[in-house]
């Protein structure tokens, strides 16, 4: 099929090396991955980190979810309260639409602590304030943790 993009994982390799280049900066570093789709990259940052890892389900394209919701919250604040010193990194593998990142920015726990940082594997120019490593295709991405057979 010609409408398929090939994410390998030596392409992903070089991206997440990036990344924790980038965030064994943060003192504290929270990983939090979005339900199903990040789930790799999310696990694979916290155990390089030795950091904490949190999860929301939120599937609005395969699913039919409505609002995100926690499905792991080890975030250790609420609302009202944010641990000093720490920054949260939620990562997701594709800023689409934008519509899964602007529903989580509006959970309590994120649009009242600014220490979030927001970012995907793949993008787009945008006014949420994602980041991006890859500029995102019109193709649909296939990525190596979604293979069973072919090259990986």
């Amino acid at each position: 099929m010609t409408d398929l993009y090939h994410y390998y994982y030596d392409q992903y390799t070089k991206d997440i090396r990036h990344w924790i280049q980038h965030f064994e900066k943060f003192p504290r570093p929270h990983i939090v991955g979005i339900y199903r789709g990040s789930l790799p990259i999310a696990t694979h940052l916290s155990n390089v980190l030795k950091c904490p890892m949190s999860i929301i389900r939120f599937q609005s394209r395969d699913g039919d979810d409505e609002k995100p919701e926690w499905v792991i919250n080890n975030m250790g604040f609420t609302a009202s309260w944010k641990t000093p010193g720490e920054t949260t990194i939620v990562v997701d593998d594709i800023y689409d639409t934008g519509h899964t990142m602007r529903a989580i920015q509006q959970m309590d726990e994120f649009k009242y602590h600014p220490d979030v940082v927001y970012t995907c594997l793949f993008g787009s120019k945008n006014e949420d304030h994602v980041g991006y490593l890859n500029e995102r295709i019109s193709r649909w991405i296939v990525f190596p943790w979604e293979r069973s057979t072919g090259a990986m």
